[in-house]
Order: C-alpha cells, then sequence, then structure tokens
C-alpha cells in the first residue's frame, strides 16, 4: 500500500466530521488520509479499497532529517515537470518588517481616514477592522489600555511599528491554536547566527522593548525568549507574498523546512488565496531531496552566498556554488589580464565553495596564471557600480554597456546577462502587451532581441532548467521575435510555405512551453496576465498555421 496510506482521526481545531464526505463511499467521513490531509474516509478499510486510485494524487513527500540539513523533504514518488508537491495555506500572514502603513485585513495602502475604533490601528473601513486576520494585533494591542495613535506624516513611507504585527500574530497563536503553535515552535530560529551577526541583540532592543514596554504585554503571557525565538523564526523563515496590494509576507509550516539548492529541481507559486504551492520545476525521482532556490539565479556565485549567509545562516554547497565555471556558465568569470582576447581567457575561482568571507585566488582557464581575489572583487565592484548608475530604460545605455565590458567580462558573466535580459524585453516590449510594438522594429533590432534572447536561454536552461519564471520570460520575448521576422520574411516573398509552417511549428513550441510555466501563476501577477497574453497568442498563431495549411 505504500509509506504515506495512513488515516488520522483527528480533524484539526473546530473541524466536524459531518463537513467531510469519504471518497469510497460518498457517506459521512471523520477521519483523514495522513499523506495528503486533504481526502477523506469513513473507515480505515474504505481507505484500503480507495488507494489504488488515490495513490497517484497522494502526498509526494517525506519528511527526513539529518544533522546536517536539519530536517528536509524527499520525494517518495517520481514525479514530472509542473506536479504539484505541497499545497499549504499560511500559519500566519502580515506585513514586511519595512513597509509603509498599510490596512492589516486587506494589505491596501492606509491613510488616516479610518482607524479601528478597538486598537487604533489603521484600517480601510469598519468591515476591515471586524477582519479576523486582524484580531491579534486588534486584541493585543487594545489590552495596552489607549488606542494607538500614528502621526499624520507617516503615510506613504515606512513606519517602523509595523515590524511587529507578524510577531504578534505569530504569538497570539499561542493562546488561539495550540497546534499551529506546536507547528511555528519546530522552526529554526537560528539564535546562535543571530547573536554574531547583532540581529538577536537588535530584536531585544526593538521587538522586546515594544512589546513589553510599548504595548505593555507582561512576561507572563509571552516570555522573552518566545517573543526573540519567534523574531528568528520569521527572520529566517518567512516568505514574501506578491499576490496582496502591498507585498506582505507569509509563513508556512512545511515549504519553511524545503531545502535550498542554487539549481532547485522544485518551483514556488502562489494563488489568490495566500496558497502556496510547490511544484516540480524538472523530473525529480523517487528518493531525490526536493529543493527550491531561496536566492536569484541570476546572480553570482559570490552574492548569492553572501545573501544566505546573511539572510539564511548557511554557506551552499550545491553542485552549481561548488563548480568554479558554474555548471559551464562562467557566470561569474572576467577576462585574464594576462592573456589576449583571441586567446579567450577567463579567471575561475580556485574554491567556490568557502563561502561570501573567501579570499581564494582565481585562475585563468587557458594560462592557468592565478590572479588575487583583490583584484578580481576590484574589477567587479567597479563595473557593478557603473550598472547601478545606467540610465534606466534605456536601450541604447544598455547596450553601450554591453559593447564596453565584453572587453572585461566573459559574455555570460551575470551583469551583461542582467542587462540582456532587461534589453529583450525593452526592444519590442512584447510582454506587456501594450499593442504590436515588435512589429515596428527594423530587421537589424528582430536579429539583435532574436540573439539575445537565445544566448538568455542557453545560460537559463543551465542554472534555472524546467519550469522557473526566468525561461518562461525569455520564451515568450523569444517566440515573439522569430514570428514577427518570420512573419515579415514570408509577407515579402523571402522563405516558402513550408519555411514558414516549419518556423511557426518552433514559435508555437516556445509559447507552449510559456504558457505550462505561468499557467500556475495568479491573473494578479505580471507573470498569470503573460499566460493570458500567450494563450492569445497560441490561438492566433493556430489560426494561422491553419490557413498556411490551407493554402498548401
Amino acid at each position: 500500500m505504500g509509506d504515506n496510506m495512513d488515516i488520522d482521526g483527528d480533524m484539526g481545531d473546530g473541524d466536524g466530521g459531518d463537513q467531510f464526505v469519504c471518497a469510497q463511499c460518498g457517506g459521512a467521513a471523520n477521519q483523514r488520509c495522513t499523506g495528503c490531509h486533504i481526502t477523506f474516509y469513513c473507515s480505515r478499510d474504505h481507505q484500503k479499497q480507495h488507494w489504488k486510485k488515490h495513490k497517484s494524487s497522494c502526498c509526494a513527500y517525506k519528511v527526513c532529517s539529518s544533522p546536517e540539513l536539519g530536517r528536509y523533504l524527499v520525494a517518495t514518488r517520481d514525479l514530472k515537470p509542473g506536479e504539484m508537491v505541497i499545497s499549504e495555506t499560511p500559519l500566519v500572514i502580515g506585513p514586511q518588517s519595512v513597509t509603509i502603513p498599510i490596512c492589516l485585513a486587506c494589505y491596501k495602502p492606509a491613510n488616516s481616514k479610518y482607524a479601528c475604533g478597538k486598537c487604533g490601528w489603521p484600517m480601510c473601513n469598519a468591515n476591515c477592522a471586524k477582519s479576523p486576520v486582524h484580531e491579534a494585533e486588534c486584541t493585543l494591542t487594545a489590552a495596552r489600555g489607549a488606542p494607538l495613535q500614528l502621526p499624520p506624516n507617516c503615510y506613504n513611507k515606512p513606519y517602523p511599528i509595523y515590524e511587529v504585527v507578524a510577531i504578534l500574530r505569530c504569538l497570539y497563536l499561542k493562546q488561539t491554536s495550540e497546534a499551529k503553535w506546536k507547528k511555528l515552535k519546530e522552526l529554526e530560529p537560528h539564535e546562535e547566527a543571530r547573536k554574531k551577526n547583532k540581529r538577536y541583540e537588535k530584536d531585544i532592543d526593538t521587538m522586546v522593548r515594544v512589546i513589553q514596554e510599548f504595548l505593555k504585554i507582561p512576561e507572563t503571557v509571552f516570555t522573552t525568549q518566545e517573543i526573540l525565538d519567534v523574531c528568528g523564526v520569521l527572520n529566517v523563515n518567512a516568505h514574501d507574498l506578491p499576490v496582496t496590494p502591498t507585498p506582505v509576507m507569509a509563513l508556512y509550516a512545511n515549504i519553511s523546512i524545503l531545502e535550498h539548492s542554487c539549481i532547485n529541481n522544485a518551483s514556488k507559486h502562489f494563488d489568490g488565496d495566500y496558497r502556496v504551492v510547490i511544484r516540480a520545476a524538472v523530473n525529480i525521482k523517487k528518493g531525490e531531496h526536493i529543493s527550491i532556490n531561496y536566492s536569484d539565479p541570476m546572480w553570482g556565485t559570490s552574492s548569492r552566498q553572501l545573501h544566505l549567509n546573511e539572510t539564511k545562516y548557511f554557506i551552499c554547497k550545491c553542485v552549481r556554488c561548488a563548480d568554479p565555471t558554474e555548471l559551464g556558465t562562467m557566470f561569474s568569470s572576467i577576462q585574464c589580464p594576462q592573456c589576449t582576447a583571441e586567446q579567450g581567457g577567463y579567471l575561475v575561482s580556485t574554491n567556490p565553495g568557502l563561502g561570501p568571507e573567501s579570499q581564494a585566488d582565481w585562475k585563468c582557464i587557458v594560462c592557468q596564471k592565478i590572479q588575487s581575489h583583490t583584484f578580481v572583487n576590484a574589477v567587479t565592484q567597479s563595473i557593478g557600480e557603473e550598472l547601478v548608475r545606467l540610465e534606466k530604460g534605456s536601450v541604447e545605455a544598455c547596450q553601450s554597456f554591453i559593447r564596453k565590458h565584453s572587453q572585461n567580462l566573459h559574455p555570460n558573466h551575470y551583469y551583461l546577462q542582467d542587462i540582456k535580459l532587461a534589453l529583450c524585453q525593452m526592444i519590442g516590449q512584447s510582454a506587456t502587451g501594450q499593442g504590436h510594438e515588435i512589429f515596428n522594429l527594423t530587421e537589424k533590432e528582430l536579429l539583435y532581441k532574436q540573439k539575445i534572447g537565445m544566448e538568455l536561454l542557453e545560460v537559463a536552461n543551465k542554472i534555472s532548467p524546467g519550469i522557473s519564471r526566468l525561461r518562461g520570460v525569455i520564451l515568450y520575448e523569444l517566440q515573439a521575435t522569430l514570428a514577427a521576422y518570420a512573419r515579415r520574411k514570408f509577407s515579402s516573398g523571402e522563405i516558402s510555405s513550408d519555411h514558414m509552417r516549419n518556423v511557426m511549428k518552433e514559435v508555437k513550441k516556445y509559447l507552449l512551453e510559456c504558457i505550462q510555466i505561468f499557467s500556475f501563476e495568479p491573473p494578479c501577477l505580471q507573470e498569470g496576465r503573460l499566460a493570458t497574453i500567450a494563450r492569445l497568442d497560441l490561438l492566433e498563431l493556430e489560426t494561422f498555421l491553419d490557413s498556411l495549411e490551407q493554402k498548401v
């Protein structure tokens, strides 16, 4: 029957058995599958009878642990790209630590027009003030005896008091949901690491003082250690939630123990109801660790390592971080000063896995000569500062940057890839859905966009394979460019119907993959809107292909 087949008679907080239906017989059910937690049965016998049907959709993972990794997830069966691994609602949602004043129910920007009559927190209206999601900070703030009063000039700019809201909502679970509080306490607060980087001390001076002195919540209600643990859990485990009017953060029980890899095999998606869904990004074999990327695939190794060390308190040892060439992409390599351009000598780190404080030398792949990390850092920092100063939205400035620094950087260097990605989206503006600007491009511009699109896709296939937003954007831009160029050539009689048909089949392949990638995104996100645009493009393409067939 498999390791995951079991049932749980505990329906959780306030769930009655008469609310659920047995998947086998349709009768009232009061026992839940402990694998997926979403299928119910009236008895163990009916679960056994239903297992053959349910097995393929049941829990795709199990929780394991080791001294090195702590808790992590392993696939319990083979998974195909796009297949769901986990779907989970948050334990807690709350404002990000740095945010403008927002309504604490719908998360729209707040103003001084309305405040909750009970606690004083700014809200949209009375309906939002009565929302259950606002209960924690409302109850705990009201208990201080005087409502909160924000100064009139604090709106539309970050206001520090909002950092305490998510902490209060976590702490409130101690009083309202024993099960959720237990799950939260299982998450790692990384106390020792936070003490080393002074974050722990900062939390004592700020959040502990706000809660105990300003909100007047005594030690007998929430201990200092509980407050600090919650600060650590949020600091390390919270996920940005991009589906609200103002971005907020959310804490998930199982998602938070997903392992990190810079070459992740799973992807993270959100729906409009704050639920997070983890899907296989590539084929995952039974027994393989399931991982997501906590960092940005478009950053070089040193930048990713620094970010992970500062925010997650570990040094990544994944295959990409351990490889001086970053999977053969040379993503962080600069030109060797001892080699000519014709020789193609580029520097790679002699020990990239040492972490952000590494002082490892760099070695040329051609002449084998050593260059100091100081030299490489100086070159990289100088070009990075120039990139920051680059005129935003200027195609000419981006192209000038590429021409200038292609002499110093490998063509796949992350600075050049960053600019190429921006250029690919700016030239023709195909992904904005603002009309048909791409058809107004010159032939030279179309060929240039096609060239950088192919270069980007080749790298993305290595550093962010399968279902990834990076590949989805590149595929959309590339198909739009190929289609526009081919239609122009076909209209002028420069290519045959057969040639045109073959090109459009390639375009269709790119479109279908783009749609698959972005079909998992909600319409409130740019990626979800792009999926809608891509589907319309596909309908238009199929109509065009049909018209070609009719002319044969």
